[in-house]
């Protein structure tokens, strides 16, 4: 079976849990290109206080100040795995949601 990009945002702005596979890119430190596969994770959504639904800040600097991590400028999504731990996610790079190819 295969989605669309639009269709696996929906997916994942439920809020319910989901499996998927994406493609790691970090243009900043010149890394990623590993695929990697969580079976069981959600978007972090935010209490309006900068923290997750993992209880944790998005983005912490040194001086624990909590800044905006501009997901729509920057089109990432933060989910949230089973043991609470947040992992940022570009869209365009996600694979497979729930076993169905995205394209």
């Amino acid at each position: 079976m295969k989605i669309d990009l639009r269709k696996c945002l929906e997916i994942m702005e439920t809020g319910h849990w989901f499996s998927i596979r994406f493609i790691t890119a970090n243009l900043a430190k010149g890394t990623g290109g590993e695929i990697r596969e969580l079976s069981r994770v959600r978007i972090a959504r935010s209490d309006g206080n900068n923290n997750t639904t993992a209880g944790k800040a998005a983005v912490v600097t040194k001086s624990m100040i909590t800044r905006n991590p501009q997901h729509h400028a920057n089109f990432t999504r933060n989910l949230e795995t089973i043991g609470k731990q947040i992992v940022k996610v570009h869209p365009i790079l996600i694979t497979h949601i729930n076993n169905a190819e995205v394209i």
